[in-house]
């Protein structure tokens, strides 16, 4: 199946996904709260959150392996040999052997964070599947190097159903916190040991007959080659996995529920511009191997395009319907204002441009660059989270991420890029300015339509078609008009040129260059 199939097809059941997730958990939200209470589910929140220290334990093993499953590929595809099953049973060994670390680092951290007594169970049950299930991980990795997409989108569809049906089941039994946990270790189980049956079966080839023997030294070696993507690992724990503990440090577990409800909306949102190069990031590392530099940079091009639009489109709708979403779903006393969520989707924004040359960057393997700029970051995002939470409240949280992408992630993810293209910084950064000041118009008129609310459904689905349609009618033709074209489906490139040579029958659609010809490398993104 080709690379541009593969994608799309991931993508889709992807966002299928996440719709499905965004409305269940406008049921399950309420249902929790109602069952568990303000207080024991901000514990949970908090709670949940400290466990995302445990997965810094794998030293970039695991991050870095669907990358060089993905080079493997690219080397057999322009006809060189590769060892991908060696390289799996490899890293198997490598992780088999970091379990018991994983094991002992969850011991310290249920030890030594402070935990009310309500949530520490719970918690110990979350962290024993997770080092139990440590070693599976690789396989879920190794199938997103293969560029697997559409399995692996059913798979955390139906891997999200069932944990979710379970843990209703449980807590409507009485089982209070318990249930949670169980469900989140279902979550997990499920996947890893489904996705270890499919390497098995669809790529019998791939999969290892035995773990290579190591030396100390090659296992050393192994351990720490992805250093540098570790500590990238701890800047993004930094970076988004510490808004909820500081808050719940500083104002208390039940200010956490407030932030998370007003920041509900833009987070499930978020997610659908950003899989965008979560899904193409494994294509990127195929075609360094095996494609020429301006087709890459061609490609590049068309993704920083397609995630900022697909991001603008989030941001607007956000501002225009927040309030009267949170308001409608838990009641106005859990939001926590306008000013929170144009801070909310300001440091999305950031986030999300960062994020464009942050996976082009690595995918050309400047892994050690990524990880001391997203540290820097961490850094400041932690240190000046801290303390603007404690001037200024919640917002504080959204303000210091703000920081930390402008003063830190941007400018040297920025430089990084210009330097593979050979352009200056200027130029890669004043590139999105023609997607740039069409989004603050519409965002312009999508904050003035927040400022009237209305806590009814009908209402919220009309401002939000009235919002996305505004920005649609902005975005189209300029998205229509660039390279990102070349990367649609056909079927929506045709509608588009139908519906323009209705309203316009004199124009001629434009004609893409053909991505077999050899194309120059664009001067800037």
């Amino acid at each position: 199946m080709p690379r541009s199939r593969r994608f799309f097809g991931g993508l889709r059941l992807a966002y299928l996904y996440q719709a499905l997730v965004m409305v269940t958990g406008l049921w399950i939200t309420p249902f929790l709260l109602k069952h568990l209470g303000q207080h024991d589910y901000g514990l949970w929140l908090v709670g949940l959150q400290t466990l995302s220290y445990l997965v810094l334990m794998d030293f970039g093993i695991v991050a870095i392996l669907p990358r060089t499953a993905a080079y493997a590929t690219g080397h057999a595809i322009s006809g060189k040999s590769h060892d991908l099953p060696e390289i799996i049973g490899r890293t198997a060994r490598v992780v088999l052997y970091q379990t018991p670390i994983v094991a002992a680092a969850g011991a310290i951290l249920w030890f030594l964070v402070p935990m009310g007594p309500a949530i520490r169970g719970p918690i110990l049950v979350t962290v024993l599947g997770f080092a139990l299930l440590f070693p599976f991980r690789i396989f879920q990795a190794v199938l997103h190097g293969l560029q697997e997409l559409p399995y692996l989108g059913k798979l955390q569809f139906a891997s999200w159903a069932i944990s979710t049906v379970l843990m209703v089941i449980l807590i409507l039994r009485g089982v209070g916190l318990y249930a949670l946990a169980i469900g989140w270790v279902a979550g997990q189980l499920i996947p890893s040991i489904l996705s270890m049956y499919h390497l098995k079966t669809a790529f019998p080839h791939f999969f290892p007959t035995k773990l290579p023997k190591m030396d100390r030294k090659e296992l050393f070696r192994s351990m720490t080659s992805g250093t540098w993507v570790s500590v990238a690992q701890i800047s993004q724990v930094l970076m988004n996995g510490s808004d909820y503990i500081i808050i719940g440090k500083l104002l208390g577990p039940s200010a956490v529920v407030p932030y998370a409800c007003t920041q509900k909306l833009i987070m499930v949102l978020a997610n659908q511009p950003i899989m965008i190069m979560e899904m193409a990031a494994p294509g990127l590392s195929q075609m360094k191997t095996s494609e020429s530099r301006a087709r890459i940079f061609q490609a590049c091009n068309a993704l920083t395009l397609g995630l900022l639009s697909a991001s603008g489109a989030v941001a607007c709708v956000t501002l225009a319907v927040n309030h009267s979403f949170v308001s409608w779903w838990l009641g106005e006393s859990q939001f926590a204002g306008s000013a929170v969520t144009i801070a909310f989707v300001a440091a999305m924004l950031l986030r999300h441009w960062n994020n464009t040359s942050m996976y082009t960057i690595f995918a050309f393997g400047h892994e050690r660059r990524m990880a001391l700029t997203t540290l820097g970051d961490g850094i400041v995002t932690l240190v000046t989270g801290v303390v603007l939470v404690h001037w200024f409240g919640i917002i504080g949280a959204p303000l210091g991420a703000m920081l930390g992408s402008c003063l830190v992630s941007l400018p040297g993810t920025l430089s990084a890029l210009a330097g593979e293209l050979r352009v200056s910084v200027f130029a890669v950064a004043s590139s999105i300015w023609s997607w740039f000041w069409r989004f603050a118009i519409a965002a312009a008129f999508a904050v003035v339509m927040g400022q009237w609310w209305h806590a009814n459904l009908p209402y919220i689905v009309g401002m939000s078609c009235l919002a996305g349609g505004l920005y649609a009618a902005i975005i189209l033709p300029m998205i229509m008009e660039s390279s990102l074209r070349n990367y649609l489906p056909p079927e929506i490139t045709r509608l588009w040129d139908a519906l323009r040579g209705r309203f316009r029958p004199n124009s001629a659609p434009p004609v893409a260059p053909r991505l077999e010809e050899p194309v120059e490398a664009p001067k800037n993104l």
